[in-house]
């Protein structure tokens, strides 16, 4: 079952048609959303087409995976195998979707579940294992460990900058219908938890603090070599729109 269907990023949130079929679909893009590069004889009003599908994921994805999953963990990669990570996904070909503008392209965006608990003794489980125990507050170290100890699916989501997150719904309802099919076949994805690696950034601002609206006193603080105070202002957001939705769910 290598070729799922195209799917419209447009399409309303209703339940999809059976992964069988086919519907043509087009994302609809304004020059002001196209590249600030492209050419500029295109006019204001221009439309540009895309159609994309869902395919399982496969062999030749491989090296397409691995840059995705690096982005995933951002600058903290380095710590992981992320090599064997991306086998690791490629090789449940009856989970997870990849979403491609044809069969032999690179994936512009992926999903798929990994179950702990089987790939327990694998280098990289154990290594993520680490990590997030490291990232949790001391405080609720513990409470993780016994998350970490049941059952627990590894969701990795994941798409280019560019790509409409209109996409991601029908993934995961693709996602629930293909673990229930697994679930019947006698797979061990009964999970207790879904521990979803969210990305996030933040944003810091330098503000400059008036000293209570006294400018002589800015003066006096400079002709003392000293400069004026300055506050941050660090807002946080999530890299996917979606996690922020997720969050809500959360029991973690």
């Amino acid at each position: 079952m290598g070729h799922k269907r195209k799917q419209s990023d447009t399409e309303p949130a209703a339940s999809p048609e059976p992964p069988h079929k086919e519907e043509p679909s087009t994302h609809e893009l304004s020059d002001n959303e196209s590249d600030a590069g492209s050419d500029t004889s295109v006019g204001s009003n221009e439309i540009v087409e895309v159609d994309f599908e869902f395919f399982d994921p496969k062999e030749q994805d491989y090296h397409a995976i691995k840059r995705l999953l690096m982005g995933v963990f951002g600058d903290d990669s380095e710590d992981f195998d992320i090599g064997s990570l991306a086998d690791l996904c490629l090789a449940q070909t009856a989970i997870g979707s990849t979403v491609k503008m044809d069969e032999t392209g690179d994936p512009y965006a992926f999903l798929t579940v990994l179950g702990m608990q089987e790939h327990g003794q694998k280098a990289v489980v154990g290594q993520i294992r680490q990590y997030l125990l490291k990232k949790v507050p001391g405080s609720e170290k513990s409470r993780l460990e016994k998350i970490l100890a049941a059952n627990v699916g590894l969701v990795l989501n994941e798409r280019i900058i560019n790509m409409p997150p209109q996409i991601v719904p029908p993934m995961f309802r693709m996602l629930m219908e293909e673990l229930g099919w697994a679930k019947e076949d006698g797979k061990p994805v009964d999970f207790d938890y879904y521990l979803v690696m969210a990305p996030m950034y933040r944003e810091t601002e330098a503000e400059d603090l008036d000293n209570d609206g006294d400018e002589d006193g800015d003066k006096e603080e400079q002709g003392r070599g000293r400069r004026p105070k300055k506050s941050k202002l660090e807002l946080d957001a999530y890299v996917h729109a979606e996690d922020e939705f997720i969050e809500e769910f959360a029991c973690f």
